[in-house]
């Protein structure tokens, strides 16, 4: 175990902990990247998230049976059954 110069021990001590430290705050520095892109996307996501609730709307109103019924009666000239207009 003493086969090694207490210079070459020293060295390899230094780098050790070096790398250790070297991989601290790189780990660090990874979770602040990582929280500010989060943030980026959750900014991102809420317009998104509305033009959403607009779409949902869109489709409540378009499949409506209020407005089947009058696209139904006004362009395709249906009646409901047991209704006569030949009164």
């Amino acid at each position: 175990m003493n086969n090694y110069p207490n210079w070459l021990k020293v060295l390899a001590a230094t780098l050790i902990i070096l790398t250790l430290i070297f991989l601290y705050l790189w780990q660090g520095w990874q979770v602040i990247y990582l929280q500010r892109r989060v943030t980026q996307l959750e900014e991102e996501l809420v317009p998104l998230e509305e033009r959403k609730k607009e779409l949902q709307l869109d489709i409540a109103r378009y499949f409506s049976l209020a407005r089947i019924e009058r696209i139904a009666k006004e362009r395709l000239g249906m009646a409901e059954p047991g209704v006569s207009e030949d009164k």
